[in-house]
Formats: C-alpha cells, sequence, structure tokens
C-alpha cells in the first residue's frame, strides 16, 4: 500500500518516520469556531481586539486597532508606540487609568484621541481587563477598541445647538426687557439733556462749557445704547462723518480722571489713523467697553496703551486701521479665551453683563471689521492685548 492511499484510507502507520495523518480533535474544533464567533462578533460591532502580558513591552494588536492609530496591518507595536500616537492633552490621563484599572481589579474604560502623522484625529474608547495569577499578580492585559468619532461630534454638535438656543433665550428675554426700560430711561434723560442745555446757555465760563459738552456727548450715546444696542437693533448711518482720531480721543476723556485717579498710565496715540467714519457712537461703544475691560483688570501703576496705526488686512491687503488696547494687567486664562465673545459670559462676577465683548464683535462684524485678542499670564510678563481691525470708508 502506498503512503498516498494510507493517507485516503485513514490507516495508522507505525513504525518508521511516516507522518500520521492530521485529524482536527474535538478541543480544537471548539476553539476555532469559538474563534470564527468572536472575529465575526468583533468585526459587525466595528471593534478592535489587543492582548498582551504584562509587564508591558510588546502589544498583539488586530487590524482594526491598528487602524485605530493610523498604523499598518503589518505594523509590530509596543507600548511606546501606543503612548506616541495619543493626543498629548490624553497621555497621562489614559496612563493613570491604566496603572489604576491594574492595581485595582477595575475594568479599564477611557476614551482617548489618536493623531496621524499628518495631524488628523480619531476619537477612541477603549474597554479592557486584566488576568491575575491565584496570587494576585497581573499577567496579562487585554480588551477591546471602537472607533467613537462620529459619535463625539455628533454630542459635541448637539450641546452647540442646546447652547445656541440658551443664548438665544436668554436674548430674547433682554430684548423685552429692553423695551420696557427704553421709555423710562429716556424721559429722565431728556430732562437732564435740557438743563445742560440750560447751563451752557447761562454760563460765561469756559471750563464749564468744555464739561458741559462733555456730558451732553456721553448723555447722547446712553440714549444710544439704550434705543439701539440694547434692542440690538442696526444703527443706521450718520449722515455726519468723524475721523476715528476724533472718536478715539473723545471715548479716552472720558476715562482719564479715572485712571489718573486710579494711579495707572494711559497713553493714547493715533497716527495717521483713517478718517471719515459715519458710525462713530457704535465705534464709541467698542473703545468703552474695551477700555473699561483694560481699566478692570489693572493695578496701580499699571500702564493701558490705546493706540491707531493705518494698516492693511494681511489676509487681503485691504486698506484699513488697526486699533489696539493693551494693558498690563492679570491676563486670561488660555481656558476662557474660546468664550470671550459668547454673551453673557463674563469673568466679573457680579459686576459684569457679558455682553460688552459680544457686542463690540456685533457691531464691527456689521461694519466689515474684526476683533482678536492675544493674552498671557505669568510674574512680569502678564497682560492683554485686544487689537480691532476697520476698513477705510469708501470715498
Amino acid at each position: 500500500m502506498s503512503i498516498g492511499s494510507a493517507a485516503k484510507t485513514g490507516e495508522k502507520r507505525t513504525g518508521g518516520n511516516l507522518p500520521l495523518p492530521f485529524r482536527e480533535t474535538e478541543t480544537e474544533r471548539q476553539l476555532r469556531e469559538e474563534r470564527d464567533r468572536f472575529e465575526f462578533a468583533t468585526e459587525a460591532a466595528n471593534v478592535g481586539y489587543w492582548f498582551c502580558n504584562l509587564p508591558f513591552g510588546k502589544l498583539a494588536w488586530d487590524r482594526r486597532v491598528k487602524e485605530h492609530f493610523w498604523l499598518p496591518a503589518d505594523a509590530d507595536v509596543d507600548i511606546d508606540l501606543f503612548y506616541s500616537r495619543l493626543h498629548p492633552d490624553d497621555r497621562e490621563r489614559t496612563r493613570r487609568a491604566i496603572a489604576a484599572s491594574i492595581e485595582n481589579h477595575t475594568t479599564y474604560d477611557v476614551e482617548y484621541r489618536t493623531v496621524s502623522e499628518g495631524g488628523e484625529l480619531k476619537w477612541i474608547r477603549a474597554v479592557g481587563r486584566t488576568a491575575y495569577a491565584a496570587d494576585g499578580t497581573p499577567l496579562r492585559f487585554d480588551g477591546l477598541t471602537r472607533d467613537v468619532t462620529d459619535l463625539k461630534m455628533a454630542q459635541e454638535a448637539r450641546n452647540r445647538a442646546e447652547e445656541a438656543l440658551i443664548r438665544s433665550e436668554k436674548l430674547a428675554v433682554v430684548g423685552r426687557l429692553a423695551a420696557s426700560i427704553s421709555h423710562e430711561i429716556n424721559n429722565p434723560l431728556e430732562s437732564v439733556v435740557n438743563l445742560l442745555y440750560l447751563i451752557a446757555a447761562t454760563t460765561t465760563d469756559e471750563t464749564v462749557r468744555t464739561y458741559t459738552r462733555t456730558a451732553q456727548e456721553e448723555l447722547a450715546r446712553v440714549s444710544h445704547i439704550v434705543t439701539h444696542t440694547l434692542r440690538f437693533n442696526r444703527q443706521a448711518p450718520s449722515s455726519a462723518r468723524e475721523s476715528l482720531a476724533r472718536i478715539i480721543e473723545s471715548t479716552a476723556a472720558i476715562y482719564e480722571a479715572r485712571l489718573r485717579h486710579a494711579g495707572i498710565r494711559f497713553t493714547v496715540e493715533c497716527g495717521d489713523a483713517v478718517g471719515g467714519l459715519n458710525f462713530g457712537l457704535e465705534l464709541r461703544q467698542v473703545f468703552a467697553n474695551l477700555l473699561g475691560n483694560a481699566f478692570d483688570a489693572s493695578d496701580r501703576d499699571g500702564v493701558i496703551l490705546l493706540r491707531a496705526r493705518s494698516q492693511r488686512n494681511w489676509r487681503n491687503a485691504a486698506a484699513g486701521v488697526r486699533v489696539t488696547v493693551a494693558d498690563n494687567g492679570c491676563g486670561m486664562d488660555p481656558r476662557i479665551r474660546p468664550s470671550l465673545f459668547e454673551p453673557f459670559f463674563t469673568t466679573k462676577g457680579a459686576k459684569g453683563t457679558g455682553l460688552g465683548l459680544w457686542v463690540s464683535r456685533e457691531i464691527l462684524g456689521r461694519h466689515g471689521g474684526a476683533i482678536r485678542v492675544r493674552s498671557c499670564q505669568g510674574s512680569g510678563r502678564s497682560g492683554t492685548v485686544f487689537s480691532v481691525w476697520l476698513p477705510a470708508p469708501a470715498e
């Protein structure tokens, strides 16, 4: 009988070095079926699986886990590569989660971001557990990963929609409140304006006349804020055009006495600032908001600089002017800067309304302008700079 015929009939050969025909045992069959079921389940659930011996060294990842970490299917993986592919802000948190899971015999469950070589991000949820020896020594760490990027984006979009709805409801309340108080405020304002007119008409003291004119201008601005800004209406362009230098200097004049009394050095530099703007009332409100914020952030012996210079827009080379309000005050935490221009966001507690910067950005946006902020904290180098760019007026 030939070797081939023996294999076909399943005849057992003994002696010599002839191999016995392969026959899958029941245990092997069950293991193969369990493996097939597991691979089918992970594939259907869009999850990957990993395992590794402890202490950490080489890691065994399936194809999908490697995809989650932007790696090719044939990549060799170790613990250092794992951490290097995590977002820097997520590494330490993930280290602590792994250590706590192993030490406390608890489930490892964490979300982190993985970063490709090109800077792309994925949100991954990882769930794992530790296998221990009888004496409690950790032997193996294994688990699953799942790409939850779409879920995170949907959650963030839903949160943004909810926040926008809350803000819109708050603004609606403010609008209704403003409509009711504007009439009550304008009545006494008219009386004060009339009294100032009588003072100006009857006095011969030039200093009193100067102060009276300034007070009349500020009352006009108060009336504008009440009737226009708080109602969130657009200001109709004024027929009178003012130079930017005049707008800045008249706004600065209101703060000079307060700043001098507080021991703060205040400098105004208008240079060759563009002129002929016809929304001076609104711009005064913008600059007053920025100066007020700088004043609140400054200590005694502080410095505030308000500067205006002609400057082209670096994005499109459009002619315009750059106005900066800089202080060497306490600076701002980087974490709050993204929220600075949101309505009702304030760092001043009960003193602030959270509307100043939001209204300022709305005003500038209506007239083609923009506003930016830079700030830092630290001993000897703290401070904030608000930068406003305005397009040159059409002739």
